[in-house]
């Protein structure tokens, strides 16, 4: 895969998730309590032609979650390589998305919500869609629909 840029993904793909930090530990620690519904959720999101496309700070956040929080230092080099070898479809944040993050960030009163779930969300507002690819219940007070639950509503 290559690194494709906005308006570039969005003539070739139609479909889109954004991903959140936690689906890319999810998918890699395998004592994660996510783990199986994570993997089962990207099998299911790239049979319906979904394109997983991660913001650079949820790489970001995960390659360091994985390292400092986690103590996995040899799951944190993986997404880092793997981010080298241009697996991921990402979503460089421009300043538009780090304004909207900021004002999205100015509004959460909860110490759960972090300036990396804004920009989530501010991606995602970008990009035009409704579903994120996490396990975090904030982002449906936005309006967003969580990726397991795509055929939950379907």
């Amino acid at each position: 895969m290559t690194i494709m840029r906005g308006a570039e993904r969005r003539k070739s793909m139609t479909k889109i998730a954004i991903g959140d930090a936690d689906s890319i530990i999810a998918l890699v620690y395998k004592n994660d309590t996510n783990h199986v519904k994570a993997q089962n959720i990207a099998a299911q999101l790239l049979a319906e032609k979904y394109q997983i496309i991660y913001p650079n700070t949820a790489i970001i956040e995960a390659i360091t979650t994985l390292k400092r929080a986690l103590n996995l230092s040899d799951k944190s080099h993986f997404i880092n390589r793997q981010y080298q070898k241009n697996i991921f479809n990402v979503e460089f944040v421009s300043q538009s998305i780090m304004q909207r993050a900021s004002e999205i960030f100015e509004e959460t009163q909860s110490k759960q919500n972090t300036f990396f779930d804004a920009v989530v969300v501010a991606t995602a507002e970008s990009l035009d869609t409704k579903l994120i690819f996490s396990f975090d219940k904030w982002y449906s007070k936005f309006g967003f629909k969580l990726a397991g639950a795509i055929n939950k509503s379907s």
